[in-house]
């Protein structure tokens, strides 16, 4: 088994090694301070808020940098807090705008923003929506101007619309992205997603962790003798009745053609395995199994690997 890649996310960095989700936010950013420029040098009017667009200027500048900066070294939430903060800030805008144009032009910032909300925080983005319906209607009544309940209707309508469509998109790519299709169990993404996931919420606490690897034995006889759609029934049959056994915490994944690997937080190795003995119940197909708790100071990865020289001494006593 290749275990190097198994906890190190598959970032799929841009040309500065950043990830996407924090290239397009600080992208967004500059974008933003980009149009506060626009908006100091070409006013609209006479009346327009230049001296707000001079005061938001170096503040649209210094989110940029920071999101830069530190954007992939702290929890996503922050890019999520950048992005409520620049939906208040957008709403100061409106609240200051002279004209039903002005308005206008700032109300198109809540639409990047949805976007944005919906590709890389799809669960956030309907009550993004709520958010943006509540700070542009807020900013309309601060302005003054008149007539603008169509406007806010059309905004907050599309701003539903983009996070929506959008949202359901991406929640259905990155399912792709994480999942076996044949068991619909993790695949190695996925592991390497909710392995860095416990390991951040292991930071906060010293619980035990047991981590297992599963190769079936004899599984290549099964695809010789029966055909490789009975080897996949077997397999999808197999993670079913371990799905169901498992707990809601514990991580099962698929990482090769027979091999699975099982994270059980709140577990020590003796209580996992007691869990591996139900799994062997839970379904009749034979499995060999490397079974290690994670030690003080360990990395995940590091328990893995030790799993993985148990698994092959226990396969080489078998067979």
């Amino acid at each position: 088994m290749l275990l190097a890649p198994l906890f190190v996310p598959t970032r799929r960095p841009g040309l500065t090694g950043r990830s996407p989700q924090t290239l397009a936010l600080a992208a967004l950013l500059l974008g933003a301070a980009a149009s506060l420029a626009i908006g100091v040098v070409a006013p609209l009017s006479d009346q327009a808020p230049v001296g707000l667009g001079y005061a938001m200027l170096p503040l649209a500048l210094a989110m940029t940098a920071a999101t830069l900066w530190i954007g992939d070294q702290v929890p996503r939430s922050f890019l999520l807090g950048e992005v409520l903060l620049a939906t208040l800030l957008n709403s100061v805008l409106v609240a200051a705008a002279t004209t039903r144009v002005g308005a206008l032009g700032d109300a198109i910032a809540y639409g990047w923003l949805a976007v944005y909300v919906a590709l890389f925080f799809p669960r956030a983005a309907h009550w993004f929506v709520l958010v943006v319906a509540a700070g542009f209607g807020a900013g309309l009544l601060a302005s003054g101007l008149s007539g603008m309940l169509t406007l806010w209707l059309l905004v907050v309508l599309t701003t539903w619309v983009l996070a929506a469509v959008l949202g359901q998109l991406s929640r259905y790519v990155q399912r792709q992205m994480v999942t076996d299709p044949l068991t619909g169990v993790l695949n190695r993404e996925g592991l390497a997603q909710a392995g860095a996931g416990i390991e951040r919420r292991r930071r906060r606490g010293d619980d035990p962790l047991a981590v297992a690897i599963l190769d079936l034995d004899g599984f290549k006889l099964v695809n010789d003798r029966e055909g490789h759609a009975a080897g996949d029934a077997l397999l999808a049959e197999a993670c079913q009745a371990w799905r169901r056994t498992l707990r809601g915490s514990d991580v099962l994944a698929r990482v090769g053609g027979d091999e699975f690997v099982v994270l059980m937080p709140g577990t020590t190795a003796e209580q996992a395995t007691a869990v591996l003995e139900r799994l062997r119940h839970a379904h009749p197909v034979e499995a060999s199994a490397g079974i290690a708790g994670l030690r003080p100071g360990e990395s995940l990865h590091d328990c893995l690997a030790r799993a993985d020289r148990l698994l092959y001494d226990s396969k080489a006593a078998r067979f």
